[in-house]
């Protein structure tokens, strides 16, 4: 619950100062932990794999596990895992043409009986595994999960961004000024947020998604490089009446890509520590691609909902659009 420190000139430096200043104690290597669940789920292609004893493998609750490797993959864990086995059996298909048996490679990977790996195979790839060892069509894979896309930031990690269009959007809450100074010594945003979401969050009526949290960074062009605007705020469907007792804002429609972070500890404590890093990673990402930031604002997206004492996930809206490709000079 924290707003980005907005990447002006005059204060990078100090930022990257306080930062720098900062020890770090130690990360959770989450990546490490993505990594030993990959290598366990490719050792045991040939087993029954059972989501509790992945999750006491890496010593993480089911459900920390669960969204951890979603969020990874882009598939729950039990369907990647579905997946590589087919995948990796479709390649044994391909090698028997000569020889050996359906129920031989579904007997190999886990499966008991014959007709429940056909089906899967099917649903998976769109062809049984007869037709597919004497066709000629070609089926997607589903290769081992490549985590040198993810960036380990302290006590967690982000993920690459997915992308989104979002229509025009109603916001209602709490506006405050908040230095930047201020808030890397005394996390004044974080104190902001965790205030409002505990003590007014729940009086805010027409909320889409109750449970939902929005901390709204504004940045107009008269905005002191010294400090941002923060709305600690909900998703309104209207907000018609509001504008009297809460400070509002509306978003214009357009396209965001969306970076999830995942922690090890609760949302209450998401500080600018970490957001400082997601963000400028999220910087060097933006650099590299084709696109550019569309819009003065941006906002953390957290779903109390989710929230563990050892669980924080964060979804980072940056609203984007193509890059203007500068024409050359004639």
């Amino acid at each position: 619950m924290n707003e980005r420190s907005q990447q002006h000139p005059e204060m990078k430096k100090e930022i990257e100062g306080r930062a720098a200043e900062r020890t770090l104690i130690g990360g959770s290597d989450t990546i490490g932990t993505i990594e030993r669940v990959l290598e366990e789920v490719e050792r045991r292609l040939a087993d029954k794999i059972v989501l509790d004893e992945l999750a006491e493998h890496v010593h993480l609750s089911k459900f920390h596990l669960h969204r951890l490797m979603r969020a990874a993959t882009g598939l729950p864990l039990m369907e990647y895992i579905r997946a590589r086995k087919l995948s990796a059996s479709a390649h044994d298909l391909f090698e028997q043409r000569s020889g050996g048996t359906v129920l031989d490679t579904a007997l190999a990977y886990g499966f008991d009986h014959e007709q429940s790996y056909i089906r899967a195979f099917k649903r998976q790839f769109g062809v049984t595994p007869a037709q597919f060892r004497r066709g000629t069509e070609e089926i997607r894979l589903v290769e081992r999960y490549d985590t040198s896309v993810l960036k380990e930031i302290r006590e967690g990690v982000v993920f690459e961004p997915t992308f989104v269009m979002k229509p025009r959007s109603l916001y209602a809450g709490r506006r405050a000024t908040i230095p930047i100074a201020e808030n890397f010594e005394r996390y004044t945003a974080n104190a902001h947020g965790v205030s409002f979401f505990y003590g007014e969050h729940g009086k805010i009526p027409r909320k889409l998604k109750p449970s939902v949290y929005i901390g709204l960074t504004l940045y107009p062009p008269e905005c002191s490089p010294k400090a941002t605007d923060y709305l600690t705020s909900a998703e309104v469907s209207s907000l018609e009446g509001l504008e009297r007792d809460w400070d509002t804002a509306v978003i214009p429609a357009g396209k965001y890509a969306v970076f999830k972070y995942i922690g090890r500890f609760h949302p209450e404590n998401l500080t600018i520590h970490q957001l400082n890093d997601i963000w400028n990673y999220m910087d060097e990402w933006i650099m590299r691609s084709p696109y550019e930031q569309a819009h003065g604002h941006h906002f953390e997206y957290i779903d109390a909902a989710l929230a563990r004492a050892d669980y924080c996930e964060a979804d980072l809206y940056l609203p984007i659009r193509d890059r203007e490709v500068p024409q050359s000079e004639s």
